[in-house]
């Protein structure tokens, strides 16, 4: 149980602001939501997250994750009963800005706690249950508010109440546990790559969850021509889920060039998405949803392995909580000036304006790589010392 209930939290924590994502098309329907105030409550989610992930998710040392986890479980609660009352936009920014500092305060403090507990493995571990998280957060509150009644408010409850549970019992053991750390200290790969080409993959990354989560549910809708929920959830939920999957079943490393050749699966994604403004069909962006999504779960596990390479639990907490917040902050206003593009112009037009920034991420990914394998195999000036007498 101690092993599991933290990364069992973070699931939890990650699935609440993603509830939003599910019924979006019943918020825009009911509330009569423009493309570009869409996009502002799903970002006052991460301009919350950002400043909170920056100032206080990073916790010096393991007696600071407590207190973050408590608080952060508490606002996490917050949202959950602020979504369950809102009846407009404004009041479910509010919520969002919860959710944000919830994410923020416990990000780091439950990375930490998981690599302890789980060695080398937590860094897979944490990633999965971000993705599974997400996942799970987005279809169920789909499912639930398409044949549940009171859409918006049983589902929220049930989380709440579920995520308090999990809480408790997790601050309920703040034993450490010293083997786990031992398994955990040998060097990572990863520690050959640079930093920046790390940052640049999580950006990549997020930048296309953000587009997923805050437009397709819309996009599809728009085409496709259904209000169904469940069935606007499913590209989504694809998404996360591929991405959960890929990082599981591909080991680190596999692919050539990876960082690269993560983002380039995911533009290949977003551009199958984009097809189905000349050709609707439900098929084809399920197809994009997974395929970017599996590019999407290798870049965030690849990102976060470059940055945190080598390093111990405390330290990882830190580097963890800092990789977050930049990748989380480009995600924000990436994706308001998506909405921006979607409302001036079309939704189409927003996803077009998504590949080609992904795109460009790319390139500066595989320029950044190349001139350090350059600067690595250039011979190094030898002094010759003369033997002559």
């Amino acid at each position: 149980m101690r092993v599991a209930a933290p990364g069992a939290l973070l699931v939890l924590i990650m699935a609440q602001p993603n509830m939003a994502t599910g019924m979006m098309p019943y918020y825009r329907h009911a509330w009569a939501l423009a493309p570009l105030l869409i996009t502002v409550i799903f970002a006052a989610y991460l301009f919350a997250l950002t400043p909170t992930l920056a100032v206080l998710g990073t916790p010096p040392a393991r007696t600071g994750w407590w207190w973050r986890i408590g608080l952060g479980s508490a606002f996490g609660i917050g949202a959950d009963v602020a979504m369950a009352l809102a009846h407009s936009a404004w009041p479910a920014c509010l919520a969002r800005i919860c959710a944000g500092l919830s994410v923020g305060l416990v990000t780091g403090s439950l990375a930490g706690l998981i690599l302890e507990r789980r060695g080398e493995r937590g860094r897979t571990a944490m990633a999965t249950a971000t993705v599974f998280g997400s996942a799970l957060g987005t279809f169920a509150a789909a499912a639930l508010a398409q044949y549940l009644p009171a859409p918006g408010v049983t589902v929220y409850l049930a989380h709440a109440v579920t995520l308090g549970l999990v809480a408790l019992i997790v601050l309920s053991d703040r034993g450490g546990r010293v083997t786990a750390v031992a398994r955990g200290a040998a060097p990572v790969p990863g520690a050959d790559e640079p930093p920046i080409a790390g940052y640049l993959t999580g950006i990549a990354a997020w930048v296309s969850a953000g587009l997923v989560v805050a437009l397709l549910p819309s996009y599809g809708a728009e085409l496709l021509g259904t209000r169904n929920l469940t069935l606007l959830a499913l590209p989504v939920t694809l998404y996360l889920i591929c991405a959960w999957l890929a990082q599981r079943a591909l080991p680190p490393r596999v692919l050539p060039a990876e960082p690269v050749a993560a983002q380039l699966i995911i533009i290949a994604g977003v551009a199958i998405a984009a097809a189905v403004s000349w050709a609707p069909s439900l098929p084809l962006l399920l197809c994009g949803g997974a395929i970017a999504g599996c590019g999407q779960g290798i870049a965030y596990r690849t990102g976060l392995r470059i940055v945190s390479a080598a390093a111990t639990p405390d330290r990882h907490a830190r580097i963890a909580s800092r990789f977050a917040a930049v990748a989380y902050l480009c995600a924000a206003v990436g994706t308001v000036a998506l909405g921006v593009v979607a409302t001036v112009w079309s939704m189409r037009d927003a996803v077009l304006a998504a590949a080609v920034v992904l795109a460009a991420i790319a390139l500066a990914t595989w320029m950044i790589r190349r001139r350090a394998v350059l600067r690595a195999v250039r011979p190094t000036p030898v002094t010759q010392t003369s033997t002559t007498a």
